[in-house]
């Protein structure tokens, strides 16, 4: 069952931008997380945090690639914290435009 993930990390939104775009140029440059299952990615700010928000096949997806210490590397060598502040992981009801 497609799964939503909400993962929150509190802290310098600058810095968090600065190193989630590093992070996330060097995940795509290494195929982008499409084979582990991720079907949509969006990155998202407030006044205090920056969200990640991802449609996924799985929760079972989802936890795997975040539980990943090849992932954890990537994330650690560009200074972004390998666990979120906070994370939510919801079964998906419905998505449009349909996957």
């Amino acid at each position: 069952m497609p799964a939503m993930l909400i993962a929150k990390f509190v802290g310098d939104v600058d810095e968090l931008k600065a190193v989630y775009d590093r992070g996330h140029a060097l995940i795509m440059e290494r195929g982008g997380a499409v084979p582990f299952g991720e079907l949509r990615h969006h990155c998202a700010t407030s006044e205090d945090a920056l969200y990640i928000i991802g449609v996924w096949e799985s929760a079972d997806h989802i936890r795997r690639r975040w539980a990943d210490d090849e992932f954890k590397k990537v994330l650690d060598s560009v200074g972004f914290p390998t666990e979120p502040t906070e994370r939510m992981i919801l079964d998906l009801h419905q998505i449009e435009p349909p996957l």
